[in-house]
């Protein structure tokens, strides 16, 4: 089987015609892909800028929100527990009995000083 240059001519031609159209192809193919990864990656790009700048605040705001918290928690250090304010009611309603008490005691004393200043007047007129 002898193949002479001249049979072999079209079968090359076929050949290097595919092999071109195949090249053409995949290179086409190649640019809109190469194109839509820069489209990507700029997308990215783009979308990790935004989340970086969000952080940022994000971050800023806790820091801000533990200076807040522990300011909060400094001034609750200070204040009466349940127990210290339930004796605290306790000791001012038994001062409040004492003071009805001190009130009754003091109010004939009150009515006595005002006739003893009535006498004096009526003396200091007369």
């Amino acid at each position: 089987m002898n193949v002479t240059p001249e049979e072999l001519a079209p079968w090359v031609a076929i050949a290097v015609s595919a092999g071109s159209f195949c090249y053409a192809w995949m290179n086409g193919r190649s640019k809109k892909m190469d194109e839509e990864i820069q489209g990507i990656r700029k997308s990215h790009k783009d979308d990790h800028e935004a989340t970086t700048i969000r952080l940022a605040a994000t971050k800023a705001e806790i820091d801000s929100l533990k200076d807040r918290l522990t300011r909060v928690e400094a001034d609750m250090a200070h204040l009466p527990d349940k127990d210290v304010t339930h004796r605290l009611e306790m000791a001012l309603g038994a001062m409040q009995a004492e003071m009805r008490e001190l009130n009754a005691k003091v109010r004939p004393i009150s009515a006595m000083a005002d006739r003893i200043q009535e006498v004096m007047v009526e003396k200091v007129m007369s």
